[in-house]
């Protein structure tokens, strides 16, 4: 079994904690919060300055003939070369945030007049939910547990290097579409070495997948393996025990999924290119279908073929 450990901003952190309740909204800032933001390459000084709870003059209320002036606070307001990028706003871990009255605040702060930033945030300690001011679901809707994998992802949108650049919510391109456009749904057997696990889901009892990324000519794209439970069988000290128990499991009801946080694992796969588009609202995908996982033994042997 081949494994690396990603890294890790939040390393060390007991995430049972969440559980405490005296484990609140300010302790989210400081356990959770300050790690991540400073781990992208903000600090109190300029040029990518962090601006705590910055008062902002609510620019609506006027009652009659007299105007109340009430201000909005963000908690964490960002700033490149003096100008807003983006805004965070923290939350207790007992508080929702993906389609709540917080979204509608934190995007409030960020259509401020004196802000007018394109992305904003929420964290309350078991989510961090990045939006774009023009979208209505999240760009990044991350488990904070899960954050090492989806690392470099948040850092291509939130770094002051890449904040104002437009094009950084590009998606990859599906791998099973590019080998279609080129014929190669035409192989029935297609080899690739050390494809990296970070998750695997059970989509029904005996149904499973799995994504990953794969560079093909210093082109990444992103990958859907879809197996059946043979294969699944296959997947024994090629990851966890603990992974293989759970995702065995049979429930007609719910379905097991299992995330390797910080660890990411190694699979040899010999696969298929499917025959069933899958779409969801961002995009259209053609998972790939696993014949079998392989041995690094047999990958060795047909090297050497």
């Amino acid at each position: 079994m081949r494994a690396e450990k990603l890294y890790n901003v939040l390393e060390g952190f007991d995430f049972r904690l969440l559980n405490d309740p005296e484990f609140k909204e300010d302790s989210v800032r400081e356990e959770i919060i300050v790690p991540i933001i400073k781990g992208l390459g903000y600090s109190s000084q300029k040029p990518n300055k962090i601006v705590r709870s910055r008062n902002l003059l609510h620019p609506f209320v006027s009652i009659g003939s007299k105007r109340k002036n009430i201000y909005m606070v963000p908690d964490y307001l960002f700033e490149v070369n003096d100008k807003p990028a983006w805004i965070l706003d923290a939350k207790s871990p007992t508080e929702k945030l993906a389609n709540s009255k917080h979204v509608e605040q934190a995007y409030s702060y960020a259509i401020h007049s004196e802000v007018r930033v394109r992305f904003f945030a929420l964290c309350n300690g078991f989510e961090f939910v990045l939006y774009d001011v023009s979208e209505n679901e999240p760009v990044l809707q991350i488990p904070t547990y899960s954050l090492p994998v989806y690392w470099d992802s948040l850092k291509k949108i939130l770094a002051p290097t890449n904040v104002f650049d437009l094009n950084n919510l590009d998606y990859k391109k599906d791998f099973g579409l590019h080998l279609k456009r080129l014929g190669f749904n035409k192989f029935e057997s297609l080899v690739f070495p050390n494809v990296p696990i970070t998750h695997i889901g059970q989509m029904d009892p005996d149904f499973f997948s799995l994504s990953g990324s794969i560079k093909e000519n210093d082109e990444t794209y992103v990958v859907s393996f879809d197996f059946d439970e043979n294969c699944f069988n296959q997947l024994k000290d090629k990851i966890p025990q603990q992974a293989i128990d759970l995702l065995s499991k049979r429930n007609n009801t719910a379905r097991q999924a299992v995330k390797f946080g910080d660890m990411v694992y190694f699979v040899n796969i010999d696969c298929r290119i499917g025959e069933t588009l899958e779409e969801n609202d961002k995009e259209i995908f053609l998972p790939m279908w696993v014949n079998q996982f392989i041995s690094d033994e047999e990958i060795n042997k047909m090297k050497m073929e």
